[in-house]
C-alpha cells in the first residue's frame, strides 16, 4: 500500500512565534536599537568634519552650531527591519513593501532635499498626497471607525480621503513637533510601543513588530537627541516617523483596523492634538499655517520656563496615557461603557493641556498666543 502524499507546505523563515521567534524578534529589536544609536554617533563625527550643521539663526531655539540629518540612521534602520517583516510573511510582502516602506522612503527622500535646500510648501504638500494614495492604494483606506459601545461609523466615499488626510496630517504632525529636544524622538518611543502592545493583545504579529522597530530605532537616536542635543532629526527623520505611525494601524486586516484605529490614535495624541491646535489658532488670525513658526503649545511650555526635556517627559507622559487607554479599549474584558470613554478621557487631557499652558503663560507675563511672539534669546544646544 502506497503512503498518503502530502502537501508541501511553504516553510516558514522562522519556527512558531511562541518558541524561538519570541527570543529572535526582540533580538532584532534590541540590534535596531544599537545600530541606530552607533550610526548616529558616526553621523555626528562626520558632521563635524564635513561641517553638515545646523547654524542657529532668528528662527532656531539652539544657539550653537549641531550636527543635522540624523534622522537618516533611523530610516535605514527602521526600512532593513521592515523588510525582515516582509520576508518573514511573504503574503503580506506586497503590502508592506508597497504600503509602508516604499512610501515611507519617498518621504524621507524628500525630506533630505528639504533639509538641504528647502522645498516649497505647496511642492511638498503635493508629494505628500501622492504618497498617502499610495499607502491607501497598498493597505487599503479605513473603511468604518468602530468604538466598543458606540454604533459603527462607516465613512463610505469619505473613507479615501479621510486616510489620505489622516497619513498626509500625521507626517505634518511629527514633523511640527520635531522642535525641542528628544520631542520627535520620544513621542515616537512611547507611540511605537503603545502600537506594538495594542498588536500583542490582539496577536496581530505583522503590525506589532512595524510599530517596535520604529520605537527601537527612535529610542537609539534619542541617546544623542536628549538635552542638550548632539544631532538633529531634521525632515528625513520626523516625516518619516510620521508617515510610518501613520501607516501601521493601516497595516491591521479588517476588521481589526477598524477596532485599533481609535485606540492607536489615542498613543499619538499630543502629537496630533498640538500641531491641530496651533494651525487652527494661526488660520484664524489670517497667517500662514505652513511658514514655520515657534507658536506650538510646547514651545510656548518651553518660554515659560520649563526645560525642553521636562516638556518632551510632559507629552510622552500624556501619550502614554492615552496609549493605556487604548490598550483598554481593545480588552475584552472591560466593560463596553468604560472603553466607549476612552476617547472623552483624551479629550479632556487635551483640553486641560491647553489651559495648564496658556494660563501658565499668563502667569509669567508671556503674551497671548494670538498676539505677536517676539523671538527670545537662544537657549544651549536645543533642538531646531
Amino acid at each position: 500500500m502506497k503512503p498518503v502524499s502530502r502537501p508541501q507546505l511553504q516553510p516558514d523563515l522562522f519556527p512558531s512565534f511562541d518558541s524561538i521567534e519570541a527570543v529572535l524578534w526582540p533580538a532584532a529589536a534590541l540590534a535596531v536599537f544599537v545600530a541606530t544609536a552607533v550610526l548616529v554617533d558616526l553621523m555626528v563625527i562626520l558632521a563635524a568634519r564635513w561641517r553638515l550643521v545646523d547654524l542657529p539663526n532668528r528662527r532656531s531655539a539652539h544657539a550653537l552650531p549641531t550636527a543635522r540629518g540624523g534622522g537618516l540612521a533611523i530610516v535605514l534602520t527602521t526600512a532593513l527591519a521592515s523588510i525582515m517583516v516582509a520576508l518573514r510573511w511573504p503574503p503580506a510582502a506586497f503590502g508592506i513593501l508597497a504600503g509602508v516602506i516604499a512610501p515611507c522612503l519617498a518621504i524621507a527622500v524628500v525630506g533630505i532635499i528639504d533639509d538641504m535646500q528647502p522645498l516649497k510648501a505647496s511642492l511638498r504638500l503635493f508629494i505628500q498626497i501622492g504618497v498617502a494614495a499610495a499607502i491607501t492604494a497598498a493597505l487599503g483606506p479605513l473603511s468604518m471607525i468602530a468604538i466598543p459601545g458606540l454604533p459603527v461609523i462607516q465613512l463610505g466615499w469619505m473613507a479615501w480621503p479621510l486616510t489620505v488626510v489622516w497619513i498626509v496630517g500625521m507626517t505634518n504632525a511629527f514633523n511640527f513637533m520635531d522642535g525641542s529636544d528628544g520631542m520627535a524622538a520620544l513621542g515616537a518611543v512611547v507611540a511605537g510601543v503603545a502600537m506594538a502592545a495594542i498588536g500583542w493583545k490582539l496577536k496581530i504579529h505583522l503590525p506589532l513588530l512595524l510599530a517596535a522597530f520604529a520605537a527601537a530605532a527612535a529610542g537609539g537616536f534619542l541617546v544623542f537627541n536628549w538635552q542638550p542635543a548632539r544631532v538633529f532629526m531634521g525632515d528625513v527623520g520626523s516625516a518619516f516617523l510620521g508617515t510610518y505611525l501613520a501607516a501601521v494601524p493601516l497595516a491591521f486586516p479588517e476588521p481589526q483596523r477598524s477596532l485599533v484605529f481609535i485606540p492607536m490614535v489615542l498613543a499619538l495624541w499630543p502629537y496630533v492634538f498640538d500641531p491641530f491646535v496651533s494651525v487652527l489658532r494661526r488660520v484664524y488670525h489670517k497667517k500662514n499655517p505652513f511658514e514655520p513658526h515657534r507658536e506650538f503649545l510646547f514651545h510656548r511650555l518651553i518660554r515659560s520656563g520649563i526645560g525642553h526635556g521636562s516638556a518632551a517627559v510632559l507629552y510622552a507622559a500624556l501619550a502614554a496615557v492615552g496609549g493605556l487607554t487604548g490598550m483598554l479599549m481593545v480588552g475584552r474584558l472591560v466593560p463596553d461603557g468604560v472603553r466607549a470613554c476612552g476617547p472623552l478621557l483624551v479629550l479632556a487631557l487635551a483640553g486641560g493641556l491647553a489651559w495648564a499652558i496658556e494660563r501658565r503663560c499668563t502667569l509669567v507675563g508671556l503674551p497671548s498666543a494670538s498676539g505677536a511672539v517676539a523671538m527670545p534669546p537662544a537657549e544651549p544646544s536645543t533642538t531646531a
